[in-house]
């Protein structure tokens, strides 16, 4: 038996380098695979007439001929619509889904406001969208391999439940297995910041880094951590909950039913409250007065145009949040930290006095750089679809190099 398994697992990983060397390299023939890979050539041919006949793989015509007189070999190239992924950021405002190939290249994005409070309406949404969503991507939905789901809560890894999404007000919410009974494929379910920190480090600022936390500040807050290559979930998956760690000595009460976190000073949703707050009391402001708090947007927009309360409320929520930053250096000593989310629209306003209570309050040799995300809004959803695709093409992984290896 022993000897059945590794013979099997050995087929497998004879095929998934192959299968990755086609899927990076381009038009390749058969003779350059088993050169390339040290594979012997009757492997390498048994290999590609499976994946052929699966559809992954198909042929394209002759290359040039290697000397005068030479054959010509079949080139091959990889179907980049023989799979398809599906991610899902579920969102306190809007919910987005993704349609990416078999290369991982999103085709189609679709959005739609969400519904606080309604999970069962919301995955009904985000599953109705798909038949036009695929129908836009040009791959027949058939082809759908695995889903990867983003939730801004406390995700249980090995159930898929969302066991608590204060600001989508969740609790015990099983999304896998909702959205497995309607798709009848694997789903993968994490929280947000986790889909976050997996794509900045594959394609993102973090991508040459092998240690690094990415923060999403928006509605909520919460950090993404990856240690030495791999994403850090902590036993149950709660880790990296920075938003609901204490940072000011008293304040508003927090989703969580704590005072003093970090949510409520630093988040989106605070800084609107704030905002709101100061319009009723008179103050000064190019924001305009009516029925519903200024938006998050409003907020930015007037500081970048010189309104002296906008730029304070933006300076003190940086302060806090690099107070909040200056707690995961001092206990993670990570090689860069990456920020993201709604409030990073305000650039410098936010980053400066973020970077400065960082080093104000964090024991450091050196200097932990504190950067804006490359993939600003869209690093979450490419995270649920780096999910997907992993859970469904795990051997792809095993050729990675240059990116870290996420569990």
């Amino acid at each position: 038996m022993p000897g059945k398994v590794d013979s099997r697992a050995m087929r497998e990983v004879n095929r998934s380098i192959v299968l990755d060397m086609i899927r990076r390299g381009g038009r390749v023939s058969r003779t350059d695979l088993a050169r390339r890979s040290a594979l012997t050539k009757p492997t390498v041919s048994a290999i590609v007439e499976d994946l052929i006949a699966a559809g992954i793989v198909h042929e394209v015509g002759l290359g040039k001929a290697v000397s005068s007189g030479g054959r010509r070999a079949m080139l091959l190239e990889f179907n980049e619509g023989s799979a398809a992924f599906l991610g899902i950021r579920f969102g306190v405002n809007h919910t987005r889904i993704a349609i990416a190939d078999a290369r991982g290249d999103i085709r189609v994005r679709r959005d739609f406001p969400s519904r606080v409070g309604d999970p069962e309406t919301l995955v009904l949404q985000a599953v109705s969208a798909l038949d036009e969503a695929f129908d836009a991507a040009d791959i027949p939905r058939v082809r759908l391999q695995a889903v990867g789901v983003a939730v801004p809560g406390l995700v249980d890894g090995e159930t898929g439940t969302c066991v608590l999404a204060p600001n989508l007000k969740w609790e015990n919410v099983p999304v896998r297995e909702m959205l497995g009974d309607k798709l009848g494929v694997p789903v993968v379910v994490q929280n947000v910041t986790t889909t976050g920190a997996i794509a900045e480090g594959r394609v993102g600022a973090a991508k040459d880094y092998r240690s690094y936390v990415w923060v999403g500040v928006g509605s909520g807050i919460g950090a993404g951590i990856v240690l030495d290559g791999s994403v850090f979930l902590g036993r149950k998956g709660f880790s990296g909950e920075i938003g609901h760690c204490a940072v000011a000595d008293r304040g508003e009460r927090c989703g969580c039913g704590a005072v003093g976190c970090l949510e409520t000073v630093a988040s989106a949703k605070a800084l609107e409250q704030q905002a709101q707050q100061a319009l009723t009391r008179g103050e000064a402001t190019l924001l305009a007065r009516g029925e519903h708090p200024p938006s998050a947007r409003d907020i930015i927009v007037a500081a970048q145009k010189g309104d002296e309360l906008c730029r304070a409320l933006i300076e003190r929520a940086g302060t806090y949040l690099g107070k909040g930053i200056a707690y995961l250096q001092n206990i993670l000593n990570p090689e860069i930290v990456v920020l993201s989310g709604q409030l990073l629209e305000a650039d410098e306003l936010l980053l400066e006095p973020a970077r400065r209570a960082a080093q104000q309050h964090a024991l450091q040799l050196e200097q932990v750089p504190i950067v804006q995300s490359t993939l600003k809004q869209h690093a979450i959803l490419m995270g649920a679809v780096f999910l997907a695709m992993d859970h469904a093409l795990r051997s792809y992984r095993m050729m990675e190099t240059r990116s870290p290896i996420f569990v």
